[in-house]
């Protein structure tokens, strides 16, 4: 947990973007960095859910595995659907020693940082037919926007390489400027983020899909006016979103 404060994050892929309705479908949740996994993130404070083409909102259990948690379902509706996860880690100090510690100051009066910490992910995958051009949308849900407090938003769609996608960064419901991303995908190997961007005054990036495979999107924000006295200085949120299957055309 405490690796948190260091940076590591989650984010959660499908093993496939594509299954049938009626078919059980798997993804995974993953805890680490720049598509590194680094062990299991604590589970008792995880929630995970699924929200179907009509919005509809299913909690999903987390089966730990060896690098990851597993979720299960079986989509009984036709259409996009979007899987979240929510990682609420609590308060981390830095004691005046130098170590990181979880609580606040409440437990560490001297502490030089405390923060509140707080984690999102999220991915996408199509169960049956879904076509956003075949005039049947009032009965797809718009779920590119889950109402996170910090997200990162584009277009669910089937993306090839050479696709350029739009990111746009929100925080409790507004846009975000000058937010730090990062961006990597399953066919880098380095152990850091591929690619950095900054978001302009809009909250937007464009990036341009240059490889193929699953990629990840990440961003971090610190709140300073959100902390509480007495408890912890500033409110640290995490979220990513995984674009899945990107294939050559």
């Amino acid at each position: 947990m405490l690796r948190v404060a260091l940076g590591h994050e989650m984010w959660v892929l499908p093993d496939d973007t594509h299954r049938s309705r009626g078919e059980e479908t798997h993804l995974r949740v993953f805890y680490g960095h720049a598509m590194n996994p680094d062990g299991l993130a604590k589970g008792a404070r995880i929630a995970a859910r699924a929200i179907d083409p009509g919005g509809e909102r299913v909690k999903l259990k987390l089966l730990p595995n060896k690098d990851s948690y597993k979720l299960r379902l079986t989509p009984e509706r036709e259409g996009l659907w979007a899987v979240d996860v929510e990682n609420d880690i609590g308060p981390i100090v830095v004691t005046k020693g130098g170590l990181y510690k979880p609580g606040s100051r409440k437990e560490f009066r001297d502490a030089r940082e405390a923060a509140y910490y707080y984690q999102y992910a999220k991915t996408y995958f199509v169960t049956g037919h879904f076509c956003a051009a075949c005039g049947d949308l009032f009965k797809q849900a718009d779920l590119s926007f889950l109402g996170h407090e910090l997200e990162l938003v584009l277009s669910p769609g089937n993306y090839q390489v050479g696709d350029e996608v739009m990111l746009q960064v929100r925080y409790r419901g507004g846009l975000l400027p000058e937010a730090m991303i990062a961006a990597t995908w399953s066919g880098w190997h380095k152990p850091d983020w591929a690619q950095r961007f900054v978001s302009n005054g809009k909250g937007q990036v464009k990036v341009a899909l240059s490889d193929p495979g699953n990629w990840l999107f990440y961003v971090r924000h610190a709140d300073q006016n959100r902390g509480v006295p007495g408890e912890y200085d500033a409110r640290v949120m995490s979220a990513t979103l995984c674009l899945a299957g990107v294939r050559r055309s």
